[in-house]
């Protein structure tokens, strides 16, 4: 798998400076002329980077070929239906659907072979996903576009895609749902598909007897966060590194989708390319708590808060726990508390508390049994504000907080990520 930048930038100066401004570790650069207009400097472009080019014009004609290649521009990118020229070994030929899933396997035989074939679609349910996984071969590069898509496309250069095309920076995304480079790094670095740096070399195509994905990325384990919305999930960055730490051959991936079932049955009845490890997320942990009521172990965490945010598959069985209790375990302390909240994280966050001796008073934002109104938080006198909604609360309202102290979904990510990352560890042996 090769780190493609993609320079989205709308004047040819801005592009080149940003080509010369790239610190971080990556294989090559796409420049995406479309953004400022051809004709495009060529040459100054290929001056700015020792790396390979991609020159893209999306949604227009190719670059024309023998200004790129006499400027020395390696690859020209091609969407189907143009003529890929004289020289396929230098063209990137794709396929972008913004808006739905094709027939990928049609589309695949209709394609010549050029150095890279792309596919990049909008699948909408995990079933789409698995598809767009299935029809990876070598040399073709797949990837799910849209918040419902970053399953296959993180997913996909483990099980052998060839490229991941990916954003400078978060304000400079070119397409939905691509990572950043830093993000791809973490996802990546040391993982069981090519390390950033390696030269890109040319693959043959798998013969048609073949199946599609059966090779070595097909004893991935695959992991995912699963809920909706999901997209801004770190998990993948915390995750992925530490399965790598361990040698093992996993990867952990992001399950944006409508509805708990559609990952849960895949997961449950161990489908090709579902998870065999789920960190649950809103709104899905009471429906995942159910679930697991009727097909898993249910471990004491997740029996007293009636909440579950880990599902995995461990010697045959399936154990659903909830690691945000040991992770508030680990991180409340004060005399007097204030929780913000009643959904499946405040469950957890009530256990902890109780454990711990800490008296709480529950605040939420609708009417709930035993809560108190939102508006009333700022009369809370106490130490400790457990705060477990996902909009941020106007902290300084609070006017009678004594060293007032927030809990922050980051620092529960990562507290609650230890015994999480043991659970999948254990389900990778």
């Amino acid at each position: 798998m090769k780190l493609v930048v993609t320079i989205y930038e709308r004047s040819a100066d801005a592009a080149i400076e940003a080509i010369r401004a790239l610190r971080l570790p990556h294989d090559m650069v796409e420049v995406r002329v479309d953004a400022f207009g051809p004709p495009a400097p060529l040459a100054a472009i290929r001056a700015a980077t020792s790396k390979p080019i991609i020159a893209t014009n999306r949604g227009g004609a190719p670059v024309d070929f023998d200004a790129a290649y006499g400027a020395g521009i390696d690859f020209v990118d091609v969407e189907l239906g143009h003529d890929p020229g004289p020289r396929r070994e230098r063209v990137v030929l794709s396929h972008h659907d913004y808006e739905g899933m094709p027939n990928v396997e049609g589309l695949l035989r209709e394609m010549p072979d050029c150095a890279h074939r792309k596919i990049a679609v909008t699948p909408r349910t995990f079933a789409d996903n698995a598809r767009l996984l299935g029809a990876v071969t070598p040399g073709v590069t797949i990837i799910g576009m849209g918040e419902r898509g970053l399953y296959a496309r993180i997913a996909a250069p483990f099980f052998g895609s060839e490229l991941q095309f990916v954003a400078v920076d978060e304000e400079h995304v070119a397409a939905p749902g691509q990572l950043t480079l830093a993000d791809a790094l973490a996802i990546y670095r040391r993982a069981g598909v090519p390390p950033a740096g390696q030269a890109a070399s040319r693959r043959p195509r798998r013969d048609a007897s073949q199946p599609a994905g059966e090779d070595a990325g097909a004893t991935t384990k695959l992991f995912a966060i699963v809920g909706n919305p999901a997209a801004h999930s770190r998990s993948p960055m915390i995750h992925n590194p530490i399965f790598r730490e361990h040698g093992v051959n996993a990867a952990y991936t992001i399950a944006s989708f409508e509805t708990f079932s559609e990952i849960a049955e895949p997961f449950r009845n161990r489908e090709r390319f579902a998870p065999i490890g789920m960190s649950v997320t809103a709104p899905f942990k009471e429906e995942a708590f159910e679930f697991a009521r009727k097909h898993a172990d249910v471990a004491p965490n997740a029996r007293d808060a009636e909440a579950v945010n880990t599902l995995a598959w461990i010697r045959g069985r399936i154990v659903a726990d909830n690691t945000d209790v040991d992770g508030f375990e680990s991180l409340v302390q004060g005399s007097k508390a204030a929780l913000v909240g009643a959904g499946g994280t405040a469950r957890a966050a009530r256990v902890a508390l109780a454990r711990k001796g800490i008296p709480f008073t529950v605040y939420n934002r609708t009417p709930r049994e035993g809560a108190r109104p939102l508006e009333e938080l700022k009369d809370f006198d106490g130490d400790l504000i457990v705060d477990t909604l996902p909009v941020e609360l106007p902290m300084p309202n609070i006017k009678t907080v004594r060293a007032a102290y927030k809990q922050t979904a980051n620092d529960l990510l990562r507290a609650q990520a230890i015994r999480q990352s043991a659970i999948f560890l254990e389900a990778c042996r």
